[in-house]
């Protein structure tokens, strides 16, 4: 489904949709996705944020609280990277900076679809990791791996966002909070530190560099 009210916007992306034999459902506001989701079941939603009646960090928290799971890829025009935790924050898989290239939506599509979906619940796995937020343990083989406080909250928001790219502002945000102090490399040491623990034993490397941007978790 596409969330888009422009008339000219929405026949573009769905037009490039179809031609790639993606069939394409358009609603023109927040309030009709909403409904149409409930109807339908969707296979991946993509997003306008600003909407004449809700914007998509809105939408994405109601699909999350009703326990939709669907990827949902959000497109924007806003850069500031603020906005993009808060919606990755509310459920929001991947963001798009408007203007755009169709073959990078098609590329985010794809990607989305194939990706293995993390559960929404307590219980997180990726590959063979597995986190329980209950317990605060973290699993990889059957081997228990210990972990700080810290660790674990970057690598709850790399599971629960896999194969996406996080600069380190965004996990930095999410680990410390929004008024973290951005000039450190805090984040650096413990992405370091989590590596050492949950791919090195394991001669694996799931959480890669993103080469000045950050980091991701990744097969």
């Amino acid at each position: 489904m596409l969330i888009e009210d422009e008339p000219a916007i929405a026949k573009i992306i769905s037009s490039a949709l179809k031609y790639e034999r993606i069939n394409v459902d358009i609603a023109k506001c927040g309030n009709a996705g909403l409904r149409m989701a409930v109807a339908n079941k969707y296979d991946l939603i993509i997003l306008d944020y600003k909407l004449p009646d809700k914007n998509g960090d809105e939408i994405c928290l109601q699909l999350r609280n009703a326990n939709f799971d669907m990827p949902i890829i959000v497109l924007s025009a806003i850069q500031d990277y603020e906005n993009k935790v808060k919606l990755l924050d509310v459920g929001a898989d991947d963001y798009i900076t408007k203007p755009f290239e169709l073959a990078e939506l098609f590329a985010r599509i794809k990607a989305a679809l194939r990706k293995q979906r993390i559960e929404f619940g307590t219980i997180l796995s990726y590959d063979d990791l597995r986190l329980d937020l209950k317990r605060h343990s973290v699993e990889r083989r059957g081997n228990k791996i210990r972990l700080r406080d810290k660790e674990i909250r970057i690598l709850e928001y790399m599971m629960r966002h896999a194969e996406q790219v996080l600069t380190r502002e965004m996990i930095l945000s999410y680990a410390w909070g929004p008024n973290t102090e951005r000039f450190t490399n805090v984040v650096d040491v413990h992405v370091h530190n989590l590596r050492d623990k949950v791919d090195k034993p394991f001669g694996i490397h799931t959480i890669q560099t993103v080469n000045n941007i950050g980091y991701k978790l990744s097969r």
